[in-house]
């Protein structure tokens, strides 16, 4: 018997293809389905968000700014408490949703994520990551049947109560792809906030060797720089900035983000810091910044 939860899933979509209706009947064949779904069309020409949807489903557009952008947009449209951002390339288990649900209900104030399965070899499963490179790369955690406090929740499925991720300004305002998720995990760190790992709520994950749409490097490494500016301290920033620095797009890219008033941003999280971002890093990327060998024509997929 399906019963539902009162949760809005946000499926973000640029160039998606069929994989956004194959995502959204996954979703709502599953035995505790969301009281909402809102597919969030980030400027795609490929069609994948023009269907005739059931009613229950809600889309909304804007023009093609970046996941982040998305995200946020789906979350203040969003109309139930809990929020679950995923991927418009997922297949979820039949009961992903409640134990989500509940780890919320038991931890309000978290970021809660799923076991994820590699869609090409479900054999291969992470739960949470941890940051393993300066350019803020991150490596999936061993599924472990405990779960518990994780380094990040990647944002391919990311569960949050609503009214906190709206009062704390939703993901960081990046173009393109990449790092809103890293930016968000070690703000939540900071907060004192936890990031717990579900493992009893599985999700199957298409990973991409390429996406369907021409990747941006200058804006993901904006965005690179955007969050090392915000919260890395001094030594961990320069070897973030010698990383950025290999690749060709960097001159411009940093001559950006400097122009932007992150001065201001950057004092306001030292001003409501509970948790400090050297013993994130103690923690959660013991050995990030010392891996310097960096290959500037390779950057992280998008998700």
């Amino acid at each position: 018997m399906t019963c539902f939860a009162p949760v809005s899933v946000v499926l973000s979509a640029f160039e998606e293809g069929d994989s956004v209706a194959e995502t959204v009947v996954s979703v709502q064949s599953a035995t505790v389905r969301p009281r909402e779904i809102l597919v969030v069309d980030d400027g795609s020409t490929d069609g994948c968000c023009a269907r005739t949807w059931p009613p229950w489903i809600r889309v909304v557009r804007q023009d093609h700014v970046g996941i982040a952008a998305a995200r946020n947009l789906g979350a203040r449209a969003a109309q139930q408490p809990v929020i679950v951002f995923l991927d418009a390339h997922c297949t979820v288990d039949p009961q992903w949703l409640a134990p989500l649900v509940a780890m919320l209900d038991r931890e309000p104030d978290a970021l809660v994520g799923p076991a994820v399965c590699d869609g090409e070899d479900p054999r291969f499963v992470g739960c949470g990551a941890e940051i393993v490179g300066p350019l803020l790369t991150y490596r999936w955690r061993p599924l472990t049947s405990a779960g518990g406090e994780v380094g990040l929740i990647p944002g391919g499925c990311l569960a949050v109560i609503r009214d906190r991720f709206l009062a704390q300004g939703g993901f960081a305002p990046f173009t393109g792809y990449g790092l809103e998720d890293v930016e968000l995990a070690l703000r939540w760190w900071r907060l004192g906030r936890p990031q717990l790992g579900v493992p009893d709520s599985v999700v199957l994950h298409r990973f991409r060797r390429l996406p369907p749409y021409p990747v941006d490097h200058q804006a993901w490494l904006q965005n690179v720089l955007r969050t090392a500016l915000l919260h890395l301290p001094g030594p961990c920033l320069r070897a973030c900035v010698l990383a950025c620095s290999r690749f060709p797009a960097f001159p411009t890219a940093v001559s950006a983000v400097l122009a932007e008033p992150w001065v201001p941003a950057h004092s306001r999280l030292l001003a409501t810091e509970a948790r400090t971002v050297t013993a994130y890093l103690e923690r959660w990327a013991p050995s990030a910044f010392g891996m310097l060998s960096v290959d500037p024509l390779q950057c992280p997929d998008p998700p």
